[in-house]
């Protein structure tokens, strides 16, 4: 099945995916990275990396064709009771929405939400524990509140548009890739790898029902896969342990510092747990005990403690502080060099006795643009303001009062040159920076929506290809059906008949299907049983009165196909003329029909099929009656030696494949003079879909289709009426012709 997990790469998401994995399901993930687990995921499954509000989302359903969604998606996880392990996500009401919109769209068989055992609150003298599904929900702290908002939106939006919701309501779970902090088994684990002491807020004396993570992942892929199961179901062990109990079993496994007791924390929900009833008909049970899932747990918190402390050596902590130093400072350091070099260069005949070449060339401008160009606004300001203090600042040193300063145009100049060339370079730069930045931004932008459309459009490409294939490959591919239908192209009659039955059901995907033969579709009465699937051995007559079935008739006046909407009882679904030009030579019926297949494709594809079998009766009929002299007797409906024994053989092969019987009855007297007399004379004995022939020793027999022996006397009786005395062959006999 195609399955989309979202918030895929939080905690519940990595264990959930592996177990739809591990049986051979398509696993897409979407989830915005806020808050990514460290158990790692195996790489067999899609990863989209979008918000679960996000328009793209659109994309991702019209290409994937999800049969199950499990939403587990939230804005922010947070620790409400941080030792009563009341840790639950805030309620996404935008992206729960959007899934579910989406699902319905796009036909979803089930969407799965995730909720907690905080919605039932305290138990009280009408709900006592354990709680159990149909118990009201009365939430008593943030975590329950959310999950109350969530389930009621989803079971409102599963009444409203008809979609299929399963509510999981799961214990306190813990495992490998719970975050630290998040948990009380996870607080418990960090402090005792820190060599802390495991602190309980309370007296330890509140009870939760703890379940390890792959068991509840096993439980939500059974219920999952479950039809029975919709609206809220329990996961959990329906066990209740307190923190002193978790906190005793950690300390007799592990080494503890101590256990300490604090008050600093209103428990809101003293006492949970929860029956799993429902659950364990699915035949899921808890695989791990507390101390066996408190070991593995213990394991894989001691492997990434491990690997924290690595990766946080002394080197690498080094390289990253210089990696992270701030940018913006290292400006202010360049900035305070340069103006240093600057003054030393321009200035250091004032304080040095020192030697240097008289040029007309002033650096501060120099040091200004350079800033504004490298750094932007921020720092041209900077520099315009050092220089311009560098120059009052030597002015005075060298004895020039403040006020002949201000009235000495040179000075006023050079200032307002600094003013100008800060301002300029600094506007000049920053808008440049920003221009870039906003390109910047659009072109990541642009770059991640191109890469995202490409990605689904690449998957729907090789989707396109597979079901292209699948589609030239199938049963009722037109190169199938040409291939099928070569089948029934045959000059014998009989030939065509029995092949067209086998064609018909390979293509139309049914085994009810019958052909009966028209003499006369405007004055006959009477439709005869020509040829039928095995199936219907017994269950159709040999012939059908029309009177009493007006709905043939219409097929034969019409000369269009007819599909039984009403579903009238003994009469086909569908049913179709083969025509010769404007006359019905047979009639081809589906008696049976998967409902599914109720489609205009299907009866598109019945049509086309009838027409091609039409046309190769008609190449067969036209053949019998351009070799009708050689093949009859003259002036009867005798046939000669060689074409009696094969359409005998076409008889049997019939018999043989679809159950069709036959009877074959030999003439051993007559009172009659010419084989043209004797010929009218069984005519009239006979029905129009049987055949006389004569047999290489001079024998004439008559051939009787779809009759058996004890219906035979019927016609042997007929034929003793006219003075044609005759007898029964019995099948196996070795003097038959």
């Amino acid at each position: 099945m195609n399955i989309l997990i979202t918030g895929g790469y939080g905690f519940l998401g990595p264990h959930i995916a592996d177990r739809f994995i591990k049986d051979g399901h398509v696993i897409t993930i979407i989830d915005n990275g806020s808050s990514t687990s460290r158990f790692k995921l195996k790489p067999k499954h899609k990863y989209f990396k979008i918000d679960v509000a996000g328009s793209e989302c659109i994309n991702i359903f019209e290409s994937r064709n999800f049969d199950i969604v499990i939403h587990l998606a939230s804005s922010k996880r947070r620790n409400y009771q941080r030792n009563t392990d009341d840790t639950e996500d805030d309620t996404n009401l935008a992206g729960l929405a959007n899934m579910l919109s989406l699902s319905e769209k796009h036909s979803v068989k089930k969407f799965i939400i995730v909720s907690c055992s905080s919605i039932y609150g305290n138990p009280g003298s009408l709900r006592e524990l354990p709680f159990r599904e149909d118990h009201e929900s009365e939430p008593v702290n943030p975590a329950g509140m959310n999950n109350y908002i969530k389930e009621y939106y989803t079971k409102k939006w599963s009444q409203l548009y008809s979609l299929e919701t399963l509510c999981i309501r799961a214990g306190n779970l813990y495992g490998p890739g719970e975050k630290r902090g998040e948990g009380v088994i996870s607080i418990f684990m960090e402090n005792i790898l820190n060599g802390k002491n495991l602190i309980i807020n309370g007296y330890g004396t509140q009870t939760r029902d703890f379940l390890y993570i792959e068991d509840f992942a096993e439980a939500l892929y059974r219920a999952a896969l479950d039809d029975r199961y919709i609206g809220p179901i329990n996961i959990s062990t329906d066990k209740g342990y307190s923190i002193n109990d978790v906190a005793n079993i950690l300390s007799r496994l592990f080494k503890v510092k101590k256990i300490d007791y604090r008050n600093s924390y209103r428990l809101s929900i003293n006492h949970s747990r929860l029956e799993n009833t429902k659950i364990k008909e699915t035949g899921w049970k808890p695989r791990n005990n507390l101390e066996e899932g408190l070991k593995k747990t213990f394991a894989w918190h001691k492997q990434q403690y491990e690997l924290d402390k690595k990766s946080l050596s002394k080197g690498l902590r080094l390289k990253n502080a210089f990696k992270n130093f701030p940018r913006q400072l290292l400006a202010y350091i360049e900035n305070i060099i340069a103006f240093l070099v600057v003054a030393f260069i321009q200035y250091n005949h004032l304080f040095l006795d020192l030697y240097s070449a008289e040029l007309a060339l002033d650096y501060s401008i120099i040091y200004i643009a350079i800033m504004g160009i490298l750094w932007g606004q921020r720092q041209a300001y900077l520099a315009m303001i050092l220089s311009s203090a560098l120059l009052i600042g030597s002015s005075i040193l060298t004895g020039t009062d403040i006020v002949s300063f201000i009235y000495t145009p040179e000075n006023l100049l050079r200032i307002a040159a600094y003013v100008l060339i800060g301002v300029i370079t600094g506007y000049t730069i920053e808008k440049r920076n920003r221009d870039l930045e906003s390109r910047e931004y659009e072109f990541k932008s642009l770059t991640k929506k191109y890469d995202f459309l490409n990605e689904i459009y690449n998957e729907t490409r090789v989707i396109k290809d597979e079901l292209q294939n699948q589609i030239i490959e199938t049963e009722d591919s037109f190169g199938v059906i040409y291939s099928i239908v070569q089948e029934v192209d045959s000059l014998e009659i009989e030939r065509v008949f029995s092949a067209s039955i086998e064609a018909m059901e390979r293509i139309m995907k049914t085994d009810s299907v019958s052909i009966y033969t028209v003499s006369d579709n405007e004055h006959t009465r009477f439709m005869r049983l020509k040829t039928r699937s095995h199936s219907l051995n017994g269950l159709i007559p040999n012939s059908i009165d029309l009177d009493k079935y007006p709905e043939y008739r219409e097929v034969l006046t019409s000369r269009s196909l007819i599909v039984n909407r009403e579903l009238k009882e003994n009469i086909p679904h569908i049913m179709a003329p083969v025509l010769e030009g404007r006359n019905v030579i047979a009639v081809v019926s589906l008696h049976e029909i998967p409902f599914e297949n109720l489609t205009m494709h299907y009866e598109n594809l019945f049509q086309t099929v009838v027409s091609l079998i039409s046309n190769a009766l008609k190449r067969a009929y036209f053949f019998e009656a351009s070799l009708r002299d050689k093949r009859y007797i003259v002036n009867t409906r005798i046939l000669n030696p060689d074409t009696f024994e094969k359409i005998l053989d076409e008889v049997r092969e019939k018999e043989a494949e679809l159950g069709m019987s036959y009877s074959l009855l030999k003439v051993s007297s007559a009172q009659y003079d010419t084989p043209a007399d004797l010929s009218d004379a069984i005519i009239k004995s006979i029905r129009d879909n049987d055949y006389i022939g004569i047999s290489k020793n001079k024998k004439i027999y008559v051939l009787l289709s779809n009759t058996a022996h004890d219906h035979a006397k019927i016609v042997v009786d007929r034929l003793s009426s006219h003075g044609i005395k005759s007898s029964i062959i019995k099948k196996g006999q070795n003097d038959i012709l």
